[in-house]
């Protein structure tokens, strides 16, 4: 008899998700509630869509979801009906409208939508149309008071001093404290405190970085070297940057940009709530706290600043570009990236290529014939380009893009992730862990005894040189 009601019962599939706002909704909770109402109704679990730590603000990195409503729409399935545990779970989006439009896309292929702990029906009915739709839009309202509540919650803890996620800049370092603001420890890359009491703060890092830093400044401002040329000089010399890594124009930028040198936090720069797009919020919304000590001058930093300014290119009149170009092609008697990079009196060649849409453009109005030409480019098969990434991770252990781009024998990495998708996803079929947890660990794990030992890069060889 039992086998005879369980054939008769009606195959169904279960989404099941959970972010990280309440134990209630965590997947265990969800599971049996489901096979409660399974069993009542005369459902048999045939097959689970999981997203375990996704938020339900949009359908981005949720996996599950995505996986049943392809297998919906394309008939790949072995069931009549998905199983849900409430309205919530389906999704929070801000527009009532898309979690209609996936539950519409399963009706439309014959697939019924069950929301096992709801106290309605979705029968179609006018009363339970209106329900879904209210408990949709409450779904999103209350994603939208929780974003406000932490963000106002963010920069009154940012006001006292506490950092609130985020980059650490080179030359500085993480300090745990307690609710007293009593110092812990200092806390290593990727480690995070422990108790939802103690608080982190910024505080400088050792003298050789802090040392670094101030040359740093010396060379932008004083000497008036370009950020491409800082970070070429400090690789070629073997200064490690962040973690051991090497430098790159970004890295340089972060230093001489960080209100941190001159002893602030800045906070809430930026603004980019709900999943949506981040963008720049005026300075007067902004948090700035004094934190610790300066590292660098006040007057150096504003002059930094004006410099960087200055140097986007956009300082300049486009005529004052191409008279200094054709100065410095009368004096170098040729042109190249380099050589601009290095010039004191004209901007960086970056600039000159957004301006003119291309290096090649802004050569060709001052006279100058740019020769070189691109070789034929090898074909790199998948497994050459996951073997390159484990001949690097023996070689330095560990791989970065910087390393990636530097190597004479590998496409740059670009390549890599048009043809994996992401360099994280190339880093897990090469066999390396690829989530931030164990590649925050590892790197510190790495990172350490390499900067006790005084690590040294071997400069980057010339891109003309590098094998095509």
């Amino acid at each position: 008899m039992t086998n005879v009601t369980t054939e008769l019962r009606v195959p169904a599939a279960q989404y099941i998700r959970m972010s990280t706002e309440h134990q209630r909704y965590s997947l265990e909770n969800q599971i049996p509630a489901i096979a409660e109402y399974a069993e009542t109704r005369g459902f048999a679990i045939v097959q689970t869509y999981s997203d375990a730590g996704k938020s339900g603000l949009s359908l981005k990195g949720r996996e599950g979801l995505k996986q049943l409503l392809g297998d919906v729409v394309t008939g790949r399935r072995s069931y009549s009906a998905v199983l849900v545990l409430d309205v919530s779970r389906w999704g929070r989006f801000q527009d009532a409208d898309q979690s209609a439009h996936y539950e519409f896309l399963c009706r439309d292929a014959g697939v019924a939508v069950e929301y096992c702990g709801e106290p309605f029906e979705n029968d179609g009915s006018m009363v339970s149309s209106i329900v879904k739709n209210l408990k949709r839009v409450m779904a999103g309202e209350f994603s939208r008071e929780l974003s406000a509540k932490v963000s106002r919650a963010q920069k009154q803890q940012a006001s006292l001093g506490f950092k609130q996620g985020g980059q650490m800049p080179y030359g500085t370092r993480r300090m745990l404290v307690s609710k007293d603001r009593e110092p812990r420890f200092l806390l290593g890359p990727g480690e995070q405190k422990g108790l939802d009491t103690d608080r982190v703060v910024f505080v400088p890092g050792p003298g050789e970085e802090i040392g670094i830093v101030r040359r740093i400044f010396r060379m932008f401002v004083d000497q008036r070297r370009s950020m491409s040329s800082i970070a070429k000089k400090l690789n070629e010399e073997g200064v490690p940057s962040t973690d051991g890594w090497r430098w790159t124009l970004g890295r340089v930028r972060t230093v001489l940009k960080s209100e941190l040198m001159i002893g602030y936090y800045v906070f809430n720069r930026t603004t980019g709530r709900l999943r949506g797009p981040s963008r720049p919020n005026p300075p007067n919304l902004w948090v700035r706290t004094r934190v610790m000590e300066p590292i660098v001058d006040s007057r150096q930093f504003a002059k930094a600043q004006r410099e960087m300014g200055y140097k986007r290119g956009y300082g300049y009149a486009k005529s004052d570009m191409v008279k200094g170009l054709r100065r410095l092609l009368r004096e170098k008697k040729k042109l190249s990236s380099d050589i601009i990079d290095v010039c004191t009196y004209t901007p960086c060649a970056r600039s000159y290529g957004e301006r003119f849409g291309g290096l090649r453009a802004a050569y060709a109005i001052v006279g100058y014939e740019c020769r070189w030409r691109p070789g034929p480019r090898r074909r790199f098969s998948d497994e050459e380009l996951l073997d390159g990434i484990r001949r690097l991770h023996t070689a330095f252990g560990h791989v970065t893009i910087a390393l990636i781009n530097a190597d004479p024998d590998l496409p740059r990495a670009f390549v890599f992730m048009r043809r994996f998708g992401t360099m994280t996803r190339a880093y897990g079929l090469a066999g390396f862990p690829t989530t931030k947890a164990e590649a925050c660990s590892a790197a510190r794990k790495r990172a350490s005894p390499r900067l006790r030992e005084g690590l040294r890069y071997e400069p980057s060889r010339p891109r003309s040189e590098r094998t095509r």
